[in-house]
């Protein structure tokens, strides 16, 4: 299934390649604060909503609506990105340079790959990110964050701070989990308009929901894993939840079509070098719709 495994690198090279960025743009800190206007005036009792920030991608910049608000479950809605295949993630570091050279070390497959993984995992939080028109919640602490388009390497800014407000987090309407041994579990058919994604082991991952034939099997997708050649029961369709650090909870809102998925990831293994997480059977299909 190399096909599948070179697609998965190809969205998160950039991510590597952001190292570059780094030397000329790293030493590009959290945007200058605007004001805060404050909290938008609700009904006498009436629930609090999450905050909505709006991420506009262009070929040179990333910018946001605001980028000053209070800490709490925020909406991030992706207006627009420049190039086909461009993801946005929000990310959260003391330094992303050093950050990403790892990840460039993790994965080379070289020797060292996978301390260089882990290592990356610890001084990174990863809160998911999406292409243009994708929309996710995910509750945010206090600090300085970064945006960054996976597919041009630009960066944008904004800063958390304040009071904590009080909104809660959509209720998904179905969940998949990556489990402590890196394993994906489900609520059982993923449907609904809110598909949650909880990660609650102790490694990084994103998730390639891959449309695939009725017939398909666990026996074919092991042989297409050690397979130099594309499956020929993929199907046209798919969705894609981006990098999520451990003990991060996201709800994507997400249509997912009447079918047969394979749920995969390639994030490289903290545990042995050059061995993606899908190669460890990090792998389930599923129906959805």
């Amino acid at each position: 299934m190399k096909g599948q495994e070179v697609k998965a690198h190809s969205k998160m090279a950039a991510l590597v390649a952001a190292s570059a960025v780094t030397a000329a743009g790293l030493a590009l800190a959290p945007a200058a604060a605007t004001a805060d206007a404050g909290p938008t005036a609700a009904r006498p009792g009436a629930p609090e909503k999450p905050k909505i920030v709006k991420i506009k991608a262009t070929d040179r910049k990333v910018t946001v609506n605001d980028d000053r608000f209070r800490p709490g479950v925020t909406e991030f809605r992706v207006t627009d990105t420049p190039k086909r295949g461009s993801t946005i993630i929000i990310v959260k570091t003391d330094n992303l340079k050093r950050a990403f050279n790892l990840l460039g070390t993790a994965f080379s497959g070289e020797p060292g790959s996978a301390d260089a993984m882990k290592k990356f995992d610890r001084i990174v939080t990863i809160y998911g990110g999406g292409g243009k028109g994708a929309r996710w919640q995910v509750k945010l602490s206090q600090g300085s964050y970064f945006l960054l388009d996976t597919k041009t390497d630009n960066l944008g800014t904004f800063t958390v701070k304040g009071d904590r407000r009080g909104a809660k987090m959509q209720k998904a309407d179905s969940t998949v989990t990556t489990t402590k041994d890196n394993q994906f579990r489900t609520s059982g058919r993923l449907t609904g308009e809110w598909v949650g994604f909880h990660n609650n082991s102790r490694e990084i991952h994103f998730m390639d929901a891959t449309r695939v034939a009725e017939r398909v099997t666990g026996s074919d997708v092991r042989k297409a894993l050690t397979s130099p050649k594309e499956p020929k029961w993929i199907r046209p369709g798919g969705f894609f939840f981006e990098v999520q650090s451990p003990g991060i909870d996201v709800v994507y809102h997400q249509d997912v079509a009447e079918g047969k998925y394979l749920l995969i990831c390639f994030m490289p293994s903290e545990e042995q070098d050059g061995v993606p997480h899908a190669m460890m059977g990090m792998w389930k299909l599923v129906h959805g719709g």
